[in-house]
Formats: structure tokens, C-alpha cells, sequence
């Protein structure tokens, strides 16, 4: 999605970590393996570049080997040399900056709990002054006036149920009162380059969010568009006219691009669409480009144009690789990107965008700091496959490509994403390398109710969690196991959150398919689940609306919470629970972990302190990663 206030206005999630150099010998299996110690000499930026106007020089948020969490670095790049701005002994979780490209702001929260707090940082780069936030509140920027100023803030503060729009003033250091009505909560906010309108979502369930234009000054608010399972999310407003770009499924299967004379009408022309593609857009006001990117068949494709969507820039990027960031400094005819492929981490690259696809890549990073090349690495492989009923799966496989003609037979993990509506892509997947590099073939289902095939596949699994996804991974499972080179013998099943949820799903309605399992800040009982969820409206309609309500659907519930079938798992399953996690809280996995040992069943249970559900701590990705191998190695 688009985040043009931090010029980087293209961001991919990817899970992303660090790499190798020594290799080991696993004498259980017999592969070269990797341990973790060396598993951190690919450094993995955990956020864009931030280039500095005028000098040869970045910031970024890293976690370089050896560090415990995030923290500022400045990358010179020339010498390609990372320095450390500032340690804020605890995990950074963002950082924006304004439109005037001086001034930064950090989100940090308290060890995982997600209520972030806004921290500015000091023209020196040492140190930060808290500019917003309360303790168990959550606070984040959505946008900014042109001069810096005034940030536009989306906080639950003033009641843990809403989130309202405030405008903090830089100047006198005030909270303005909330910009939206007192008891109406808003999931998302764009602003206006006059800061006139504000165009506001609000999160109806499952495929369904409703678009709100609101007049600043006099806080009028008005409902512009609106109908029954369709999206309608505000991309930008155009710089000078009232007009709306969105992003939108309606009447269509696919999500694409329109913009909206709001003023006039709730009409909308659209821009970009396609039956075969999603398109997203963004655009940033400071350096006056927009871009439009284009997700199918886990790939996904940018393109830049200059002002909004005029001529467009040819990008000298390899057909086959995921662009994570494309940066124009104002007056510059130089752009920052990166981009990634399934088998190479990445570097960010300095280039003329004038020039096109001609132009030079010039690296100003050098994030492989180990012996690895792209051979060693996997490289991924489409799988389509029929499920149970016939319907169209697509699944990645990353395994390394000298294992394709090979006589030798390698174990699998076969990974369910979160999400629930998740997607997983051809992209440099930490997790997957890691595992790969242990000598096993990873298999990640793009099943049912997976993003990025269409309203209609992704709505396939509301209020039926644990019933057609998990046939199709066990469907999945059987056509990667007439590959050549998968041992069907040795097949395991790990994922984290609903991932998780989808694993001990799969082990207690399959209870012989798999060989062994790992479950990562999972849910068990859905009960449990729907009551520690955070209290706002968009989190309550979406679970409601993809599990249905608790006590109107409660033998739904029953059925499919892997908690009330704990007895039927044979296979050995080892679990991790993130300490302070407020998605998947620790009592209802200590529940589960309980009831599985009053039946004397196999399960290994680690708690990892101090952390969250978004795993930021080093030593929490080494448990997890170093130990989900060697956990199945001895299996």
C-alpha cells in the first residue's frame, strides 16, 4: 500500500532477516545446515531509505548481527558504511518524516504491546523528545501539513473503543479535540496537500470499508461511498482540485484504481483495472510522481509516472524482481530503490530516472555481508493444483535449483500464511531461506481466502476458518509430494498467527498427514480469541464477519477451535507464545499447552519475554528459526 508521507510510497511486508557464512553439517539428515550466529550477515533494513537532500548519505531503521532489535543508522553511500544514530534500547518500530525533509519521527511501543507511542528526533540524530502518546493507547501519524507544522494523528486515547482524528501543532505543542464525531471510529486517514479534507475509512468486515470525506475547518463529515462487501480505501487527493484517487473492488472481482470528483459526485472513473490483476496507487505530494503497482500470481509489478500518472519513467529493474521502494528527492533527476528477488536479498541502488531502462544502477548499500550468492540461496516455483472441490490453488515452492534433478529426497515445511487474507511471493523470505538452507524444501499454499486472486477467492473462507483452507493445504501437500525431490515421509506443517491457527487445525483434523509441527504466536479457541482481541470496531467486524459471533455461531466456534480437539494430535508439536502478544495472548496458550499435557501428548512450549506479536527481539527469531530445525531434525 501506498505511504507517500514517508517518500518511500511503496513498502512490501516481507519477512525479512539476516544471512550466513559457515556452513555446518547436520549429521541427523545428512545436509549442509547453517546455525543462526551465521544467519546474520544479510542485513535486512527494516524500513526505507531515507535519503538526506544535498549529501551522499541515508538514514534507515537496521538491525545489523549482533543487535537485539532495531535501531537509526545512517548509511554513507559511497563507503557503503552503516553508523549508529541512535539506540533507543528498545525496539523502533517506524519512522516517518514530514514534507519539509528535516524532520523525523519515530513509533516505538513497550516491548510488543502495539500502543505506540510519537517520538521526534533531534536535529543531531542522539536523541528523542516524546511528542505524543499514553501509556496503553496507541498513537500514529497520518499525515502532515506541508511546512511541518501540524501532524495529523489517528489515536484511541481518549477511549480505547474509538479512534479519532487530532491535529498536533509542532509549533505550541497541543493536541487539537478530535476532528471526527465523538463515538465514530476511523481506520485509516488521508489529508489534503491544503489540509481542507480529510478522506477517512471506516472497516464494515471482511472485504467491506466505507470512504468519508470530512472539512477540516468546520468538521463537517459526510459518507461518500458505500455498499455491501466492497472496499473503498483513499489513496491521495490531488494537489490542487477536489478529486479523490481510490483503490476499489466495486462491481468487480479485482481491486483497481479510480479517482472520485467528490465534490460534484460519488461517481467513479476509473483508472487502472484488470481481470487478471490487483492495482494499488500512491502518490507523493513533495516530489510530485505517482506510482501504480500491479499484484498477480505472487509477483508484483511497479511503475512510476511523473506527476499524476503522466509520462512514465522506464525503470531499469529486472522483469523478475519485487520492487519494495522507489524515492524521488525534489529537483532531482536521481532515484533510490530497491528491489528483491526470491533467491537475492536485495540492495538499494541510486539511478537517473530520466534516463529509463538504460539507465546505470549505482548500489549505495551493501547488505550481503556473507559468503552466500545466489545460488545458494532458494529460488521459487510456482505449483497450481486442484483442491478437494475442484478449485484452483496456487502454491510457491522454494527449494535450492540444483535439488530439482536430483535423485536425493529433501523433508518439507509446508507454511500456511497469516492473515487470514495474507499472501505469500516470489521474494526474499527470511524465514524460507533459513529453512532451505537447512536442507528443506519449504511449500507456502496461497489457499483459499488468501489476497491477490480476486473478492471472491478471498472471501471463500468467511465463517469458515479450519474447514475448506485446511483441505487445501492438505491437498497441497499431496501434489508436492509427486515431486522428485520432496521425501513424503518427512512433512511438517509450521506457521505463525493465523498461520498458526491453520497448523494445529490441519494436526487435529488430519492427525496422520503430517510428521511434525511448530505453531508461532497461534490461536486455539476462538472464544478466547474474539474476547482479547483489541475492542475497536475494525477488529471486531472483521472477526465477526470472517468467524461469524460467538454465541449466534458458537457450535461453529466449537467445532473449529483446535482446543476442543487436542486429543486427537499423535504427532509432536512444539509451540512459541510471545510474552506481551495482544492478538494471540499467552493465558489462551497456556490453556492449550495445559489440556494437551492432561492427555499426555507430545508438546514442547517456549515462551519468548519481552515481545510481541510481531517478533522484533534478535534472540526471539533465533528460538524460532534455529529452533524449529533443529526441533524437526530430531523428529
Amino acid at each position: 500500500m501506498p505511504f507517500p508521507y514517508k517518500l518511500s510510497i511503496l513498502s512490501l511486508l516481507m519477512f525479512a532477516l539476516v544471512s550466513c557464512s559457515d556452513l555446518h553439517k547436520n549429521d541427523n539428515n545428512n545436509y549442509s545446515s547453517i546455525k543462526f550466529e551465521d544467519f546474520q550477515k544479510v542485513l535486512s533494513p527494516r524500513s526505507s531509505l531515507f535519503p538526506i537532500p544535498g549529501k551522499d548519505k541515508s538514514l534507515l531503521l537496521m538491525r545489523m548481527p549482533g543487535d537485539e532489535y532495531a535501531k537509526l543508522y545512517s548509511l554513507q553511500h559511497k563507503s557503503k558504511k552503516f553508523t549508529l544514530l541512535y539506540d533507543a534500547s528498545k525496539n523502533i518500530s517506524d519512522i516517518f518524516r514530514d514534507p519539509t525533509l528535516k524532520n523525523y519521527y519515530l513509533l516505538m511501543d513497550n516491548h510488543g504491546d502495539e500502543n505506540y507511542q510519537i517520538y521526534k528526533l533531534t536535529s543531531d540524530y542522539k536523541s528523542v523528545k516524546k511528542v505524543f502518546g499514553k501509556k496503553g493507547f496507541k498513537a500514529i501519524i497520518v499525515g502532515f501539513s506541508m511546512d511541518g507544522k501540524r501532524i495529523y494523528i489517528r489515536s484511541n486515547h481518549l477511549n480505547k473503543k474509538v479512534y479519532s482524528i487530532f491535529v498536533f501543532s509542532t509549533k505550541n505543542q497541543k493536541l487539537s479535540s478530535p476532528l471526527t464525531p465523538k463515538n465514530e471510529s476511523f481506520d485509516g486517514a488521508v489529508i489534503s496537500k491544503n489540509e481542507k479534507y480529510a478522506a477517512l475509512t471506516k472497516a464494515i468486515g471482511n472485504n467491506e470499508t466505507h470512504l468519508y470525506i470530512l472539512k477540516i475547518k468546520n468538521k463537517k463529515i459526510k459518507k461518500l461511498l458505500a455498499k455491501k462487501a466492497t472496499n473503498f480505501d483513499p489513496s491521495f487527493f490531488h494537489p490542487q482540485n477536489p478529486i479523490l484517487y481510490i483503490e476499489t473492488n466495486d462491481e468487480k472481482d479485482r481491486t483497481g484504481c479510480a479517482k472520485v470528483q467528490f465534490e460534484k459526485s460519488n461517481k467513479i472513473e476509473w483508472l487502472y483495472t484488470s481481470d487478471k490483476k490487483d492495482y494499488s496507487c500512491g502518490y507523493s505530494k513533495v516530489s510530485n510522481y505517482s506510482i501504480l503497482a500491479e499484484r498477480f500470481e505472487g509477483k508484483r509489478n511497479v511503475r512510476v509516472f511523473n506527476g499524476i500518472y503522466g509520462k512514465e519513467y522506464i525503470l531499469p529493474i529486472p522483469k523478475n524482481a519485487v520492487v519494495s521502494q522507489v524515492t524521488c528527492l525534489p529537483g532531482d533527476d536521481y532515484a533510490y530503490t530497491r528491489f528483491v528477488t526470491s533467491n537475492s536479498p536485495g540492495e538499494f541502488y541510486k539511478f537517473n530516472i530520466t534516463k529509463g531502462a538504460s539507465a546505470k544502477l549505482i548500489p549505495v548499500s551493501s547488505l550481503n555481508l556473507s559468503g552466500l550468492t545466489s545460488k545458494d540461496f532458494a529460488s521459487s516455483y510456482d505449483l497450481h493444483y486442484k483442491s478437494f472441490d475442484g478449485l484452483d490453488i496456487h502454491g510457491i515452492i522454494y527449494a535450492k535449483k540444483s535439488w530439482l534433478n536430483e535423485k536425493k529426497k529433501h523433508p518439507v515445511i509446508l507454511w500456511p500464511h497469516g492473515g487470514p487474507d495474507g499472501y505469500e511471493m516470489h521474494v526474499f523470505h527470511s524465514f524460507f531461506q533459513y529453512w532451505v538452507l537447512n536442507g528443506y524444501v519449504v511449500f507456502a499454499p496461497n489457499f483459499r481466502g488468501s489476497s491477490g486472486y480476486g473478492k471472491k477467492f478471498e472471501t471463500l473462507n468467511d465463517k469458515d476458518w479450519g474447514g475448506g483452507h485446511i483441505a487445501d493445504l492438505i491437498w497441497g501437500k499431496r501434489a508436492l509430494e509427486k515431486l522428485s525431490y520432496v521425501d513424503k515421509d518427512r512433512v511438517f506443517i509450521v506457521g505463525a498467527s493465523f498461520g498458526g491457527f491453520s497448523t494445529l487445525s490441519a494436526i487435529t483434523e488430519f492427525p496422520k498427514e503430517f510428521k511434525g509441527a511448530v505453531a508461532i504466536v497461534a490461536l486455539a479457541n476462538l472464544f478466547t480469541f474474539f474476547k482479547s482481541i483489541p475492542p475497536d470496531p475494525a477488529w471486531q467486524n472483521e472477526f465477526l464477519t470472517e468467524m461469524g459471533h460467538p454465541e449466534k455461531d458458537k457450535i461453529l466456534y466449537r467445532e473449529r477451535s483446535p482446543y476442543f480437539h487436542a486429543h486427537k494430535i499423535s504427532i509432536p508439536l512444539k509451540i512459541y507464545q510471545a510474552e506481551n502478544d495482544v492478538r494471540t495472548v499467552k493465558s489462551e496458550m497456556d490453556n492449550f499447552v495445559k489440556k494437551m499435557k492432561s492427555y499426555n501428548l507430545p508438546v514442547e512450549y517456549e515462551v519468548l519475554e519481552n515481545e510481541g506479536h510481531s517478533l522484533a527481539k534478535r534472540e526471539s527469531w533465533q528460538k524460532v528459526l534455529q529452533g524449529t530445525v533443529e526441533f524437526l531434525d530430531k523428529i
